[in-house]
């Protein structure tokens, strides 16, 4: 809070402020705008920090550049270092969106391995592409329980 404070003098945060500062977004740019992204496992990962040692995984979303004519990209978030899926339903992105945002089955994040720690490896598996589409970008949001 006294960062909070120093950032913001004469004000108190609330606790939903405090819980958005906690937050730490991160990106996985799978391929530049104008490249498609084939299916796979292991398109893009990371180790974790341990500046995110203990962290839980609190929301994930996906866009395109360019967007599907048909088809659903569907992004899958897997924790290598357990080999467990972070996500029981996938990150899907409806034909003719942008993003995920909208999706008609948003994701939902497996509660059970959500947690990170320093070392772990996370990865972006891409199981469906769709028609056309190109520059995927997949975003992972952390923050502490």
């Amino acid at each position: 809070m006294a960062n909070y404070t120093a950032l913001c003098p004469g004000t108190t945060p609330t606790e939903a402020q405090l819980q958005d500062m906690s937050r730490r977004p991160v990106a996985f740019v799978l391929a530049e705008p104008a490249t498609a992204v084939t299916t796979g496992d292991s398109k893009l990962g990371i180790v974790i920090p341990p500046e995110l040692n203990g962290y839980n995984l609190v929301r994930v979303l996906a866009s395109v550049a360019t967007v599907s004519s048909s088809g659903t990209p569907t992004y899958q978030i897997r924790k290598a270092t357990q080999a467990v899926d972070m996500l029981t339903t996938k990150i899907t992105i409806d034909a003719n969106e942008p993003t995920s945002l909208t999706a008609a089955t948003p994701p939902v994040i497996d509660t059970a391995n959500d947690d990170v720690a320093s070392g772990d490896l996370i990865y972006i598996d891409k199981d469906v592409a769709g028609t056309g589409e190109k520059g995927d970008i997949v975003i992972c949001v952390f923050q502490l329980p």
